[in-house]
């Protein structure tokens, strides 16, 4: 049987420009480490191992996973990620091979190493052509002295994964392990009936897809790639690799994509500066792209005959909402069917199959909570009703069953926004009225990413990130970054260095997120809270006293900030009936600033606001619109973001406004712009070619930099110690490929 073994400190393969080393698991390239889960690079060891063998699905996961019982989804998953950081051999031939219904096999000359100090004396670390190499691997067991086995009988196995594949938890998604309740047997109102077989199809591998949709016939689909603020599109044939640049490169925005109903055409929208939100038209082969609409707000639907589509469009100073009919090509007059402007302008339509209605998904922003529904609007005669009874957390992408007797939508119910059950794929039976969810796996979806073809095959784009934390030298050399912890989701919520050295983070166990200390070495984690079970946005005060976290507040209503101290007792509520996300405490322990989120019948905004971290009132700063603050070194300033895309510098006494300027590239803001160690420059998080990096912005507006030189894997994350020599960075790999699911019956 074949084995992992444990740590040996002999343990060291080379395989083209890579270095694995089994007994810190940890994989290099070039000498800079790749991130990896520590049981993807277990699996991977099995398999450099036992080079040029075939291991069978159930040796691999007996080797990895020997003193547990687990499902496929996890060697899976493993296995995507660990293909995805090889990439491919030069030639283009793939480092794994999968042979159908045998196994896997690892097909690369690759040698072992007895002593790990034997690379470290050459320059790189890689053998050169003339120089003579170790010996070749061996065969041999991996554990050289007794160990404890516990094995798993091959029909237990075998039954266990037959009763999942039953009951549908989970289906095999190739990059990421969808699982998947069964889609076509709903159309024909039998849910109770689950069908033994699916066919999961994984239409991409590693590319950074976003927004895809599929035509009618099933042929074809679509998506564009980012780089920055550039943007491409693609048309790739259904199960095949070959794909097909119909928009080149160019500095734009791409979204919101549809196939007409013959497969003809592709219509998108194209952010432009002076006009906003263009609809385009581009022939699905490629051609000459043509602007059929300006002003559009939302994807666009078509009717069962091609000849008109539906669209939501935002009248700003009337603060109303309409739902639009127009012709294809985008002249002639045009059918208001729906206006409205008690609630906040939705995104996504969807025009039933029969042509009768058009459904349309709404959002409350009467309330704290700015919860969605999903209504339906009578073509003929204007006639609105609820569609799905239950008001939702989050709805986004919907589209009609091709039989029109129900809806998928992308949607998350309410109660779930913290947990692993956030923007899961649903269907909505109009039969009796009740929604299914119909995916498991953890992985959230993309929310613009649903479409179906006319033999009901779900396109789907799952979104999964594997997240460790790293240290490294604050003047951004990868070489000297260091894994600390070994988690699937370990500081994507927030890492907060302590003024006594330790770090604090928040790390996902099972459902729940709790707050975890380590020291500066990644040694001694402990979990420090239990309760409340979700919580997000981690900060520490400068003087060591206190944590502030976001959590949902005791009513379940809003999201508050609370204060903890820093042994993880006197937990105290201190923002009230407010709908509190970011924080950031002042460095001389005296003040906390944050962002409120107010929401109004037509909009929503942020006011920033401070208070005295122990006793006192808030104080409202003067700011318009800017959120996600954090102090300066000396506390004189705060950073802010306002409208998602710009920060500003401003005086942390009252507010007001000293500089601001827009971030370049593709950057992530979604807790702020952090300072530097000299107060000069603000540093966030930016993608270039699927890769994040930090970037440093001078606050005097010059051109900002690139800090950080990561060459694989992203950022979601990242904090300075209180001395600021370090930085520590919640950094892993994403998953996100499109996912054809269908039914093998059809």
């Amino acid at each position: 049987m074949l084995r992992v073994a444990k740590a040996s400190g002999h343990s060291v393969y080379v395989f083209d420009d890579f270095r694995l080393e089994c007994d810190k698991l940890m994989l290099y390239r070039s000498g800079l480490p790749k991130a990896l889960p520590p049981k993807a690079v277990e699996t991977l060891a099995v398999l450099v191992k036992h080079r040029g063998e075939i291991i069978s699905k159930d040796a691999l996961i007996d080797a990895v996973w020997h003193d547990s019982v687990v499902e496929e989804s996890n060697l899976t998953q493993y296995l995507y990620l660990i293909r995805k950081t090889l990439s491919t051999r030069p030639g283009g031939k793939p480092y794994i091979e999968t042979l159908r219904k045998r196994g896997y096999r690892f097909d690369c000359d690759s040698y072992k190493v007895e002593s790990a100090r034997s690379l470290e004396q050459g320059e790189t670390g890689f053998f050169a052509p003339d120089t003579q190499r170790p010996t070749v691997l061996d065969f041999q067991p991996r554990y050289s002295g007794e160990s404890p086995k516990v094995q798993v009988q091959p029909s237990s196995r075998r039954s266990f994964r037959r009763i999942a594949l039953l009951t549908a938890v989970p289906a095999i998604l190739g990059a990421v392990v969808l699982g998947v309740v069964v889609l076509l047997n709903l159309a024909a109102g039998d849910q109770n009936t689950v069908r033994s077989e699916l066919n999961v199809i994984r239409l991409t591998n590693g590319i950074e897809v976003q927004d895809t949709a599929i035509s009618s016939d099933g042929k074809y689909f679509v998506y564009h790639e980012l780089d920055g603020h550039r943007s491409r599109i693609w048309v790739q044939q259904t199960g095949q690799s070959n794909r097909l640049e119909i928009v080149p490169w160019g500095e734009r925005w791409h979204g919101s994509k549809t196939f007409a109903p013959d497969g003809q055409y592709i219509y998108f929208l194209e952010f432009d500066e002076a006009t906003g939100n263009n609809l385009i038209r581009v022939p699905t082969l490629g051609g000459q792209p043509v602007k059929i609409l300006s002003g559009i707000r939302s994807s666009i639907s078509f009717s069962s005959n091609g000849r008109e589509f539906a669209f939501y469009r935002y009248i700003e100073h009337e603060a109303r909402s309409q739902i639009v009919i127009k012709a294809t090509d985008g002249t002639g007059r045009e059918r208001v069917v729906h206006s409205w402007n008690d609630e906040q302008p939705g995104s996504y339509v969807a025009w039933s199959p029969d042509g009768s209605k058009i459904a349309f998904t709404s959002r409350a922003m009467s309330d704290k909570e700015g919860h969605c529904s999903i209504y339906q609007v009578d073509v003929a005669d204007g006639r609105v009703a609820r569609l799905w009874e239950e008001t939702l957390d989050t709805c986004y992408a919907i589209t009609w069953h091709p039989d029109g007797d129900g809806l998928y939508a992308i949607a998350t119910k309410i109660g779930d926004g913290y947990s692993t059950r956030r923007d899961q794929l649903y269907f909505l039976s109009l039969a009796d009225r009740r929604s299914t969810r119909l995916t498991f796996d953890g992985s959230r979806l993309q929310p613009n990413s649903l479409s179906v073809s006319r033999d009901n095959s779900v396109l789907v784009v799952p979104f999964n990130r594997s997240s460790q934390i790293w240290a490294m030298n604050a003047n951004g050399d990868a070489r000297t970054a260091v894994q600390l912890t070994s988690g699937l989701s370990d500081g994507r919520a927030g890492i907060a260095p302590m003024a006594d050295d330790r770090v604090a983070y928040i790390a996902r166990s099972g459902e729940n997120l709790s707050i975890w200390t380590m020291n500066p070495d990644g040694s001694e984690q402990k979990q420090l809270t239990a309760a409340p079970v979700y919580l997000e946005e981690l900060r520490a005060s400068g003087d060591g006293r206190y944590l502030f976290y976001s959590a949902p507040a005791p009513d379940g209503r809003t999201n508050d900030l609370f204060r903890l101290s820093s042994d993880g007792t006197a937990e105290a509520q201190i923002t009230f009936e407010s709908h509190v996300i970011d924080s950031a405490a002042s460095h001389d322990g005296k003040w906390v600033a944050y962002g409120v989120q107010v929401l109004s019948r037509s909009k929503s905004y942020f006011e920033l606001w401070k208070r005295p971290i122990d006793e006192g009132e808030p104080i409202r700063l003067r700011v318009e619109d800017c959120s996600r603050p954090h102090f300066s070194p000396d506390d004189q300033f705060l950073s802010c973001i306002g409208n998602e895309e710009r920060i500003y510098i401003v005086s942390a006494a009252d507010g007001s406004v000293i500089s601001s300027f827009p971030t370049p590239l593709r950057s992530t803001l979604s807790f702020g712009a952090r300072w530097a160690p000299d107060g000069k420059s603000v540093v966030y998080i930016a993608t270039e070619k699927d890769v994040s990096n930090l970037w440093l912005q001078p606050i005097d507006g010059s051109v900002p930099r690139r800090l950080t030189d990561f060459t694989a894997g992203s950022i979601y994350h990242f904090a300075h110690s209180r001395d600021y020599d370090t930085l520590y960075l919640a950094r892993g790999t994403q998953i996100r490929d499109a996912i054809l699911i269908s039914d093998s019956a059809e």
